[in-house]
């Protein structure tokens, strides 16, 4: 026996979703039956259903209607009613409480002539269970899965990929251009690490001479983001430089040169190595050789880190990623093979050359029962389920639109890999619907429950699918269940699923910021605390002088009604935001979160103007320490704001850094003739650069220490030593 739903599709006749439907219509008026007790109620309600014959869903709830009069429980058939007729209106009108903003931004994923109910069911793609997620806001796919699935035409489902990292030649370089703007193309974004590109002023073998160094490319691979068109937009790119190479300063501080770079997002692949060269206040070697050439820069390790964290705190760039954490913390890293360079361009999908980020994201909200009240519970069986159907749709489309990517070996790849990243949003309104103070040890301890439940449920998911259509090729049980990611998250009992059937996904979880869809949904993004729990809008008619208003977000209203308080009258722990959680709290957060994601999380520390350069070094010393896999900063009113807020708008920073003023020693060695060639390179920042002064290394007379330039003058850099030589 089938059912026949609303929408024409057939689905095998469940007699405990009947059972379940009761309960839950039981439960919601007080009465209390078990389990059994509604599936012999379902049963007897539908014993006369013939045995070979489909049956319609709209007969079972009239048929279940029926019964509870029959049996005086008028008040549970009443309930029942009820939540027939609000899942009518949300057939009918789905996300009708939407607001102006919220249809606006939705707007950029129709299809002329769709309405919100067409769009839902064409993301379905025929999936009843699906579309009734999507209608009750329980998830949603990533941006670029709702604008693909349903069009023609070369248009990809993946938010973004890696490239494989151009190599120390103009061959390589070009062709990961060409790969770039072809990906752009097809609407996705792109990372690479640019670390295999020989440092300014190497030799190379042309009419060069010597090459102009990384920052000439990032620029490239910046203008060829820049002016390749998405449908009214541009691409995305992430570009990576690891903290060891020799051109690491320039690439730092080009992003406070507003001219430079600025196609891209840029981040410093830091070591566990450069981290404990910090913590020890220890020398750092950036070295490159080349066929021709050694070449050597040292610096202190902390002035180096004191650098990035003046660029952010100026700027908002670069971020850090912790390379060595983010492989050796997922489910392949015990492959060999398997190594990561890079990051997709928000951060949350370490990936491999030509790997790609398939994105959905959970609405952690939507599960909350009894919201705002002293009883508020969670419903982790249907959290559970969505979890598990939005895993197999994400597996669906890495099949249906396996041929929308726009290389061979981003195909390639999918078909080998098969990643997908379940995300969530949300979890500042779950904050509050459970009554947990965002940050705090009780929600700490909610939160490692929700996360850990999350990854099985999704693993098991997998599982299950590798069952009915096999594990993505690579997959190996004795390496996979080795990785230290397995052994902290994977309960005993997915265990036995995996290893009895596989793993079809070799990446599951994956934090993205949901900025789209997060707004759509009227929920917080990603694990981010509310930016901003209201703020004003000025109104400005034509026959009315000015208006000021204030917005608040939709969830702390709906405390406030709960409470029986207006918004401003909220208590202090409901009304948490990114600029006054305590910085120890929100880290604790995310490192509880990134225990249980295979792949990584696009957080962002939104900062205080006050902060200063050291609050950010402690940002990322911290960070390092509770596992991150990476770190930004974002400063109320650093430079960047005063490109991205309106002309009206005061962006004065009230509190700019004093810019540093760093050297370091360079060592150059001809291979070919063994000339060695040593440098003392002095550095003035400024909030729109960096000016090197190289100079050849010369040695103190009295004490052998290096000479450096202070203040017009030679000095020597030993603080027990008086000698200096100043021009006159």
């Amino acid at each position: 026996m089938n059912v026949i739903k609303r929408n024409g599709t057939v689905e095998p006749f469940d007699l405990h979703k009947i059972a379940q439907a009761m309960l839950k219509a039981y439960r919601s008026v007080g009465l209390t039956f078990t389990d059994e007790e509604c599936l012999k109620q379902a049963q007897e309600i539908t014993k006369a259903y013939p045995k070979g014959e489909d049956v319609s869903i709209e007969m079972i709830q009239d048929d279940v209607e029926l019964y509870l009069m029959k049996k005086k429980h008028y008040e549970a058939a009443r309930s029942y009613i009820k939540y027939r007729e609000k899942q009518k209106t949300d057939r009918d009108n789905p996300w009708g409480d939407n607001d102006d903003r919220q249809d606006l931004i939705l707007k950029k994923y129709l299809i002329n002539g769709e309405d919100k109910k067409d769009f839902i069911k064409r993301i379905a793609f025929g999936k009843s269970s699906l579309e009734k997620i999507f209608r009750r806001k329980e998830a949603i796919f990533g941006g670029r899965n709702l604008y693909a699935i349903g069009r023609e035409g070369n248009i990809t489902g993946s938010n973004c990929y890696v490239v494989q990292d151009p190599e120390d030649s103009l061959e390589s370089i070009y062709k990961v251009d060409y790969q770039i703007a072809r990906t752009y193309s097809y609407g996705g974004g792109q990372g690479m690490n640019l670390s295999k590109i020989r440092p300014k002023g190497a030799k190379v073998n042309n009419s060069s001479n010597t090459t102009p160094g990384v920052m000439v490319f990032a620029e490239k691979y910046s203008h060829t983001t820049l002016n390749t068109q998405q449908d009214s937009r541009r691409g995305a790119l992430m570009l990576v430089l690891n903290i060891d190479h020799p051109d690491i300063i320039d690439f730092i501080t080009t992003k406070l040169d507003l001219s430079k770079v600025n196609g891209a997002n840029i981040s410093i692949a830091i070591t566990d190595d450069f981290m404990k060269a910090v913590e020890n206040n220890e020398t750092w070697v950036m070295k490159f050789e080349t066929p021709y050439e050694l070449i050597e820069k040292r610096m202190n390790a902390r002035d180096l880190l004191k650098l990035v964290g003046y660029s952010a705190h100026t700027m908002g760039d670069p971020g850090v990623i912790f390379i060595d954490h983010m492989n050796n913390y997922h489910f392949l890293s015990e492959y060999p093979d398997v190594r990561f360079t890079a990051t997709n361009p928000c951060g949350e999908q370490p990936l491999m050359p030509h790997g790609s980020c398939n994105l959905g994201s959970i609405n952690l909200n939507a599960f909350v029962r009894n919201a705002f009240l002293e009883n508020a519970v969670y419903d982790w069986e249907r959290f559970d389920f969505v979890v598990q159907e939005m895993i197999v749709a994400l597996d669906d489309l890495l099949t249906m639109l396996g041929d929308r990517h726009a290389l061979p070996e981003q195909r390639e790849h999918v078909k080998q890999y098969r990643e997908v990243g379940l995300g969530v949003m949300g979890l500042a309104d779950l904050a509050l619907s459970m009554r947990l103070p965002y940050g705090s040890k009780e929600f700490l301890t909610f939160l490692d429950q929700l996360m850990r439940r999350m990854l099985n449920s999704a693993a098991k998911a997998s599982a299950l699918r590798a069952k009915e259509l096999g594990t993505f090729p690579r997959f190996d049980y004795d390496k996979v269940s080795k990785s230290k990611f397995y052994q902290v998250g994977i309960d005993p009992d997915t265990d036995e699923l995996i290893k009895q059937y596989g793993l079809r996904n070799s990446r599951l979880l994956s934090i993205a910021p949901t900025g789209s869809i997060s707004n759509i949904l009227g929920v917080s993004g990603g694990v981010e605390p509310f930016f901003q729990i209201n703020y004003t809008r000025r109104i400005v008619s034509m026959f009315e002088e000015e208006k000021t208003i204030t917005i608040w977000e939709k969830t702390p209203v709906a405390l406030a009604k709960a409470m029986g308080v207006s918004p401003e009258q909220l208590p202090e722990w409901a009304l948490i935001t990114s600029q006054n959680i305590d910085f120890m709290d929100r880290a604790h957060v995310q490192a509880t979160i990134q225990k249980y994601v295979d792949t990584a999380i696009s957080s962002t520390f939104n900062l205080h103007n006050s902060a200063s350069v050291e609050d950010v070094m402690d940002i990322y010393k911290t960070a390092w320490k509770l596992g991150f896999k990476g770190a930004t900063v974002f400063r109320d009113r650093c430079a960047k704001i005063g490109i991205l807020a309106g002309v009206n708008e005061n962006t004065e920073d009230l509190n700019p850094a004093t810019p540093p003023h760093v050297h370091l020693e360079e060592k150059w060695v001809n291979k070919k003739t063994n000339v060695v060639k040593e440098y003392v390179t002095h550095i003035s920042v400024s909030s729109s650069g960096h000016t090197p002064e190289k100079i050849e290394k010369e040695l103190c007379p009295l004490c052998g220490d290096v000479l450096v330039k202070k203040q017009g003058c030679i000095h020597c850099n030993n603080p027990e030593c008086d000698y200096e030589k100043c021009a006159i």
